[in-house]
């Protein structure tokens, strides 16, 4: 009977040490699928960039409009209007997506940084803050608690304090 307790002992050893053996092969096989679930999102994030650029540098046509449009938005016809609507919504849902893919840890802080600096360059320019504040109404409360801070830090940084572009919806 002993011996057969001793095999008991070992078969139960023997499976246990298989069961920590899969766990710790689940555990890299999670880590290798996490990784590459942040690659392709990564990858994901740059070509929506490279697509929002790529009429600008593919198209003149479309980079003088959006010269235009960029310049003086009130001077637009009702067709540029609804083109640079379009085109801004598409790039403040550009934003809102890499807002949300740092919050929830899929965006690399390095990343994260350069874009943020990129919109807080795009919200120094009126048309685009003002843009935003016509418009916040359709976008996250979070990306819209990121302009908001944004547009604070810009305040701060160049002292304008004549009429705050965070909270009024439509400062000139």
């Amino acid at each position: 009977m002993s011996t057969l307790e001793a095999l008991g002992n070992i078969g139960e050893f023997v499976g246990a040490l298989g069961v920590v053996i899969s766990l710790v092969y689940l555990a890299r096989q999670m880590h290798q699928n996490t990784i590459s679930v942040r690659a392709a999102s990564f990858n994901a994030m740059i070509q929506n960039s490279i697509r929002l650029l790529e009429h600008s540098f593919r198209d003149s046509e479309f980079a003088a409009f959006l010269a235009r449009a960029e310049a003086d938005p009130d001077a637009l016809t009702p067709q540029e209007r609804v083109r640079w609507d379009s085109y801004m919504t598409a790039v403040y849902r550009h934003f809102g997506n890499l807002v949300f893919q740092s919050r929830v840890g899929a965006l690399d802080e390095q990343m994260w940084a350069a874009y943020r600096q990129d919109l807080k360059r795009h919200l120094r320019e009126e048309s685009w803050s003002r843009w935003y504040q016509d418009h916040r109404d359709v976008f996250s409360r979070s990306l819209t608690e990121h302009v908001e801070e944004t547009l604070r830090e810009i305040e701060a940084e160049t002292g304008d304090h004549r009429e705050s572009r965070a909270t009024s919806p439509h400062w000139k």
